[in-house]
C-alpha cells in the first residue's frame, strides 16, 4: 500500500482529505506542523507529499528544501490557494514535483495522487 503525507496547518482540509482517501488504496498520514512534516517524511518516507505553502514556522517550499537536502527524492506536490507565478518559481527552485491550486475540485485529489505517485524525481516546468 502506498502511503501519502498531506501537510496543512489547517485541520479542516486535514480532514476533508482524509474523508476524500477513505476506502482507497492509499495510507493517508496527516500533520499540521512543518517541524513535524520533515521528521515524519523522513522516518516514514512516504510515496508522496501534498505540501501547504503558507504555515507557521517553516513554509513549505522551505521544508522541501530541508526534505530535498536530507536525501527525500519522492514526489513532493504543493497545493495551495495560492495563484501567485512567484509561488510557482519558489517551488520549482525548492523541489517541488508539482504545483496543484486548492481550487481543483477537490474530488479530484485521489486521480492528483494517482498522477504522481512512483513519479520519482519529475520537477515541475
Amino acid at each position: 500500500m502506498k502511503t501519502v503525507l498531506y501537510v496543512d496547518d489547517n485541520d479542516e482540509i486535514l480532514e476533508i482529505i482524509g474523508m476524500l482517501m477513505e476506502g482507497t488504496d492509499y495510507h493517508l498520514l496527516t500533520v499540521n506542523d512543518s517541524s513535524k512534516a520533515v521528521a515524519m517524511c523522513l522516518e516514514k518516507t512516504p510515496d508522496l507529499v501534498l505540501m501547504d505553502i503558507n504555515m507557521p514556522g517553516m513554509n513549505g517550499f522551505e521544508v522541501t528544501k530541508k526534505l530535498r537536502r536530507s536525501g527525500f527524492n519522492n514526489p513532493i506536490v504543493v497545493l495551495t490557494a495560492s495563484e501567485s507565478d512567484d509561488d510557482r518559481k519558489q517551488a520549482k527552485a525548492a523541489g517541488c514535483t508539482d504545483y496543484i491550486l486548492k481550487t481543483v475540485d477537490m474530488r479530484n485529489v485521489r486521480s492528483i495522487i494517482d498522477q504522481y505517485i512512483g513519479e520519482v524525481g519529475k520537477l515541475i516546468d
